[in-house]
C-alpha cells in the first residue's frame, strides 16, 4: 500500500504541474493575443495584460507602472480591476499606486527595484505604496484584497529599464514552481508588450507632426503662389503691350532684347507659380477634374500646332502620327491633358538636340479599353540611374545639358503628369535604351 500511495502522490504532483505549466503556456498565448491586437494603445494593452494576469493565476493585484525619464518618476499605468481592489480604493477614497512614485523614495520597493534592477519582495504592502500611503493604510488595504506577499520586477528591454510590475498574491505555501519561473517570464513579455506600443506611439506622434509641418508648407505655397500670380500676370501684360508692334518702334534692338528676356522669364515663373499650386492641390486633395468625352486625336492635333512653332525654331522636327482611323473618345478632362502633353513634348524639345525628332503617336487598345498616347524622341536618352528619378518632384536629370541649353525646369512637369493621368485612371512611364538613345514617354486613358 505503501509503495502504491507513492506512486499516486507522485502521479498527482506531476499532473498538477503538468495542468499548472499548460495554464502558463496558455496564460502567454493569451498575453501574446492582446500584444497583437492592441499594439497600438499602451493603456489598453497594459490594463488587459494585468487583468488576465490576476483572472488566469488567481492573483490579488498586479500593476504595471511606466518609468517618466524626464521627471525622474514611475506612474500608475494599469492596474487589475477587481472587486476588492475597488473596494479598498473607496474604503481609503485614494487610488492605489495613483501618485507617481520618485525614485529618489529609497524605501519604497519599487523606486528601488528600477534603481537596482532586481527584483524585490516583500510581506508588507506599505513597502510599495510609500510615501503616499501611510503605514495603517496600507494595511488595510492589504486585509480587505488579502495579501501575504508581494514581487517587484523592472521591465528591462534592449539593457534599457522603461518601468515595473508589481505581482502580489496571497498563496499560503508560496509560490508553485511554474509561477516562480512565470513571473520573471511575464515581466519580459510585458516589457516588450509596452515598448512596441511606445515606439509605435513614437511613430505616430512623429507622423502626425510630419503631416502638420507638411500642412502648413501646402498652405503657403498656396498662399504665395496665389500673391505671386497677379503681379507676375500684370508685369507679364504690360512687357506684352510694350513689345506691341506700334510700342516696339520706340525701342532699340537691345531694349526690344532685354524687354523680350523679361517677357519669357516672367511667363516661366508663371509657369512654376501654376505648376507649385495644382502641385499644392493633389496633395491637399482640392484638385478637380471637368471629366468629359473628348476625342484624343483632335485634343492632341491642337497641341501639336501649337508646339510646332518651337520646334521649328530650334530645328528639331515634331511630327504627329495622325490615326488613319476614327478611334473611340476617351473619359478626360481636355484641359489637364493639353498640360500632360505640353509637359511631355516640351521635355522632348529640352532633350533634343538640333535636327533631331519628336513623333507624337496614339494606339488603340480594344481588351483593355483604352488608348496608349505616346511621345517618342531620339533626343539625350536616360540611363538606368536616372530612370528612378523621374516622375518625383522636384527631381531632374541631365541638369548639364539643360543648363547648356538655358531650358533647366522645377522638375514638377513630370511629376504633375503622372499624378493627373492617374487621378483619371490611367498610368504613365517612360522607355529608354539609355543615354543617347532616346525615350518615349506614354500614357494611357480610358476609353468613354
Amino acid at each position: 500500500m505503501n509503495g502504491l500511495g507513492h506512486v499516486t502522490q507522485e502521479m498527482y504532483k506531476k499532473n498538477k504541474e503538468l495542468a499548472e505549466k499548460n495554464k502558463a503556456l496558455a496564460l502567454l498565448r493569451k498575453i501574446d493575443e492582446i500584444i497583437l491586437s492592441k499594439v497600438t494603445d499602451i493603456g489598453q494593452v497594459a490594463q488587459e495584460v494585468a487583468n488576465t494576469i490576476v483572472r488566469e493565476l488567481s492573483f490579488k493585484l498586479a500593476v504595471i507602472l511606466l518609468l517618466d525619464k524626464k521627471n525622474n518618476n514611475l506612474a500608475r499605468l494599469a492596474i487589475s480591476e477587481t472587486d476588492l481592489i475597488i473596494q479598498a480604493e473607496s474604503k481609503l477614497n485614494q487610488k492605489l499606486f495613483g501618485e507617481k512614485i520618485p525614485l529618489t523614495e529609497s524605501e519604497n520597493l519599487i523606486a528601488r527595484a528600477v534603481k537596482t534592477r532586481r527584483m524585490q519582495i516583500t510581506h508588507g504592502l506599505n513597502k510599495t505604496l510609500i510615501p503616499h500611503f501611510t503605514t495603517e493604510q496600507s494595511l488595510i488595504v492589504q486585509g480587505i484584497i488579502g495579501i501575504n506577499a508581494s514581487f517587484v520586477y523592472p521591465l528591462i528591454v534592449r539593457g534599457e529599464i522603461i518601468g515595473a510590475m508589481v505581482i502580489s498574491i496571497n498563496d499560503k505555501d508560496g509560490l508553485s514552481q511554474f509561477k516562480n519561473e512565470l513571473i520573471p517570464r511575464l515581466a519580459g513579455v510585458i516589457a516588450i508588450a509596452i515598448d512596441n506600443s511606445l515606439l509605435y506611439q513614437e511613430i505616430q506622434d512623429a507622423n502626425f507632426r510630419l503631416q502638420e509641418v507638411d500642412k502648413l508648407k501646402d498652405e503657403f505655397v498656396s498662399l504665395a503662389s496665389h500673391e505671386l500670380r497677379t503681379p507676375m500676370t500684370v508685369i507679364k501684360s504690360y512687357l506684352w503691350m510694350m513689345l506691341d508692334k506700334n510700342n516696339a518702334q520706340s525701342l532699340s534692338e537691345k531694349q526690344k532684347m532685354y524687354i523680350e528676356r523679361a517677357y519669357t522669364s516672367t511667363q516661366r515663373l508663371i509657369n512654376l507659380v501654376n505648376d507649385m499650386l495644382n502641385v499644392s492641390r493633389i496633395e491637399s486633395g482640392r484638385f478637380t477634374l471637368a471629366m468629359q468625352s473628348l476625342d484624343i486625336a483632335e485634343l492632341i492635333n491642337t497641341v501639336y500646332t501649337e508646339m510646332l512653332p518651337k520646334a521649328q525654331e530650334q530645328k528639331i522636327n515634331l511630327e504627329f502620327a495622325r490615326p488613319l482611323q476614327a478611334l473611340p473618345k476617351v473619359q478626360a478632362d481636355p484641359e489637364r491633358i493639353e498640360q500632360v502633353l505640353i509637359n511631355l513634348i516640351g521635355n522632348s524639345l529640352k532633350f533634343t538636340p538640333e535636327n533631331g525628332a519628336i513623333r507624337i503617336s496614339i494606339d488603340y487598345n480594344p481588351k483593355a479599353q483604352q488608348e496608349i498616347v505616346s511621345v517618342t524622341d531620339n533626343g539625350k536618352g536616360i540611363s538606368q540611374e536616372d530612370m528612378p528619378k523621374l516622375f518625383q518632384k522636384f527631381s531632374m536629370v541631365g541638369t548639364n545639358y539643360l543648363i547648356k541649353q538655358n531650358t533647366q525646369g522645377t522638375g514638377l512637369g513630370l511629376y504633375l503628369s503622372k499624378s493627373i493621368i492617374e487621378l483619371m485612371g490611367g498610368k504613365i512611364w517612360v522607355e529608354s535604351e539609355g543615354e543617347g538613345k532616346g525615350a518615349k514617354f506614354s500614357f494611357t486613358l480610358k476609353t468613354a
